[in-house]
């Protein structure tokens, strides 16, 4: 029944509804077209390597999504004399992380970089809101990569998350990994129980990819205020300040997945029938756990707050993007660890 007198009839839609109807169709449309644009980014990234590459989807089943994928490049795959190096990339990223890396690394083994499950390109299912379950799920998105790779061992290099994943995978399946390279691994201290109270609670709400997402094609000029770092652009102005800044926004635009893992991880939560607490160790104290045949090597940037930690290898003029900030001084460590493993 309509309204009588001067009131709006029941029918008449809210004053709000078009303006909201509007900006969700702004960013519904900003979030279907950044497949594209995160594809345009990744070839226009990728054409500054200088080796042949192969650039391809794995499918690993039904692991958190009902057919996950992984993007992966490999490189240098006819070499047959050396472990495979398997690169992991940091949150917010994907494989395009390593361009500066991967000419040098590829020159003395084979490569492969991964969009890690929920990252880059690759499947971006919705993880277990369970922490030790989302690690999990991404430790078996990894091993089912590996198996439908045929890659009987692999060395693992990570940075930031990705050491972090590779910490997990090495301590679920042993046998399959010959050496750990940390580079500014995430989790290195331990978290403080204090930390777990109420602002774990609502860091959801506080997420920096919701703001990068929700404004849409905006997100391009909060990115020159936060990625990557003023020096970096500095150092690689031609490259990084466009390809690169480009890329990694496309790679935070699209559907939240890995950050929503990653905010998962960071809060600790533990499910009711698996009591380890393992949010609460550091990622040191986690290696500690690994098999004693099993070795780990740490890099870390001079500038960056965990230089007061041990590490194997201390990159001078650098930061936490140690692999892109100084990454002459970073591919030649790397290659050092990978020969010492070798002999």
């Amino acid at each position: 029944m309509a309204a009588t007198g001067g009131g709006r009839s029941t029918s008449e839609p809210l004053p709000l509804i078009e303006p909201v109807r509007k900006i969700l169709k702004w960013l519904l449309v900003w979030s279907l077209s950044s497949d594209q644009k995160l594809r345009e980014a990744e070839k226009e990234l990728l054409e500054h390597l200088a080796t042949p590459c192969q650039k391809f989807y794995v499918d690993i089943g039904a692991v958190v999504g009902k057919s996950d994928r992984i993007w992966t490049l490999a490189m240098s795959t006819e070499d047959r004399k050396h472990v495979p190096l398997v690169a992991l990339h940091g949150r917010g990223s994907g494989l395009g992380s390593w361009l500066l890396n991967l000419d040098v690394l590829a020159s003395q083994r084979p490569v492969y970089a991964i969009d890690m499950l929920g990252f880059g390109r690759s499947s971006r299912p919705m993880f277990s809101a369970k922490a030790d379950i989302c690690d999990m799920q991404m430790v078996l998105a990894l091993e089912g990569w590996r198996e439908q790779m045929n890659l009987p061992q692999m060395i693992l290099l990570g940075h930031c998350l990705g050491s972090f994943v590779a910490v997990s995978y090495a301590l679920a399946y042993p046998a399959h990994v010959k050496h750990l390279i940390l580079a500014e691994p995430w989790g290195f201290k331990e978290t403080p129980s204090q930390a777990l109270g109420l602002l774990n609670k609502i860091s959801f709400l506080l997420n920096p990819y919701w703001i990068l997402w929700s404004v849409g094609p905006l997100a391009s000029i909060l990115l020159n205020y936060t990625e990557p770092q003023p020096h970096l652009k500095e150092r690689y102005r031609e490259l990084l300040a466009v390809a690169l800044d480009r890329y990694l926004e496309q790679c935070k635009a699209a559907t939240l997945s890995g950050e929503l893992a990653f905010q998962t991880l960071a809060q600790g939560e533990i499910s009711s029938h698996m009591r380890r607490h393992w949010q609460r160790k550091s990622l040191m104290e986690r290696t500690h756990e690994l098999p004693a045949h099993l070795g780990f090597s740490f890099i870390g940037g001079a500038q960056s707050p965990m230089h007061s930690h041990p590490h194997l290898a201390i990159v001078k003029g650098s930061g936490h993007y140690v692999h892109l900030e100084q990454p002459e001084e970073f591919n030649q460590h790397v290659l050092n660890i990978c020969h010492t493993i070798d002999d």
